[in-house]
């Protein structure tokens, strides 16, 4: 933990445009040193959650067409009601 506050210090300590991209990088590569692979699990699981919400959004969007749709013909006389 020392180590990571040093290097924080010492990319603070580097001006302009240089110092910026170094510490992107830093920030970068921490973050794929902490990260790992997901197994087969969690990726099946994260597919499932994905896919349900997109399929969700979908049947909102159609059932808000719908409405519209039925309500443009009962507004147009051409429904019949």
């Amino acid at each position: 933990m020392d180590e990571v506050k040093q290097e924080t210090i010492e990319a603070i300590k580097k001006p302009g445009i240089g110092g910026k991209i170094a510490n992107k990088l830093k920030e970068y590569k921490r973050v794929l040193s902490v990260s790992k692979k997901p197994d087969k699990e969690e990726l099946v699981q994260s597919m499932k959650i994905s896919g349900s919400g997109i399929l969700f959004l979908g049947v909102i969007g159609f059932v808000i067409f719908l409405l519209y749709f039925l309500i443009q013909m009962i507004a147009t006389g051409q429904l019949g009601v």
